[in-house]
């Protein structure tokens, strides 16, 4: 018995948030990029294609950077369409359905807010199934809340298992709960708009260099001609760039601020 409802616990291919897996079109893209701009860094600072190589052999880092960000985007997604997962429960509650009723009412509308692929319908669906195999409702969120990582979905979960088992006013608990989570979020989605538009102003700086080097060479190649056909010219453009990457990563990481 317990083998069988093993097997359809996993029927829904439960995602593990902490783990991301890139698809063949995102390799694909990834390559493309990285060796687009190796070839703009060689052309660039030594004006030789053949340098690009040295700058794409640390493929596996560039690749480990993108999916790390990839799955940082994919967990900040979940968690602005888990605000409206919140706020849609509580109001199928207030109509007066039961919480585990209220599972299909909320994946109906989250539906077709964001399409029945979106990680919020897909939770919904795995919590409607576990509820079927008679898994209860705080067990399934908590799992959620356990592959998901995220800080608002774990105190949900653990408010959701606190009203169960204190067996208080379910319907103003999980209402009061979900419009502070909402808030909480939506403040959080509002900071990190302010701090995008920093990012892309530092983003727009890090291209303005490398734009003024690649007119000069267009409009005046001469003067530049030193600068890569002897060795002094070299080293300097060799330390250019370490600065340039420098400058880069420095900005990255104070641009990088924990809401």
């Amino acid at each position: 018995m317990r083998v069988t409802t093993r097997r359809i616990y996993h029927t829904e291919n439960e995602i593990d948030y902490s783990i991301y897996r890139m698809t063949i079109k995102e390799y694909i893209l990834s390559i493309i990029v990285i060796i687009s701009i190796a070839c703009i860094f060689s052309y660039v600072f030594y004006d030789n294609l053949w340098i690009s190589i040295a700058f794409i052999l640390p493929v596996y880092f560039y690749l480990k950077l993108i999916r790390k960000v990839l799955m940082q985007r994919r967990i900040q997604k979940l968690n602005v369409q888990f605000k409206d997962f919140c706020m849609s429960m509580a109001a199928q509650l207030i109509a007066g359905y039961s919480i585990e009723n209220s599972l299909a009412e909320v994946y109906r509308e989250l539906s077709q807010l964001y399409g029945k692929e979106s990680y919020i319908c897909k939770e919904t669906r795995i919590l409607i199934v576990k509820l079927r195999l008679n898994i209860t409702i705080e067990n399934a969120i908590e799992n959620f809340a356990i592959r998901s990582g995220i800080e608002d979905i774990k105190l949900f979960s653990e408010i959701i298992s606190i009203a169960k088992r204190s067996g208080g006013d379910l319907i103003k608990i999980v209402k009061n709960a979900a419009n502070s989570i909402s808030r909480k979020i939506e403040t959080e989605r509002e900071i990190k708009v302010i701090i995008n538009s920093k990012k892309y102003e530092q983003m727009i700086m890090n291209i303005i260099p490398i734009c003024i080097i690649v007119y000069v060479r267009l409009t005046s190649p001469d003067m530049m001609s030193i600068m890569y056909n002897s060795i002094t010219g070299r080293i300097i453009m060799s330390v250019c760039l370490m600065i340039y990457v420098f400058a880069f990563f420095l900005g990255y990481i104070i641009s990088k601020v924990e809401v």
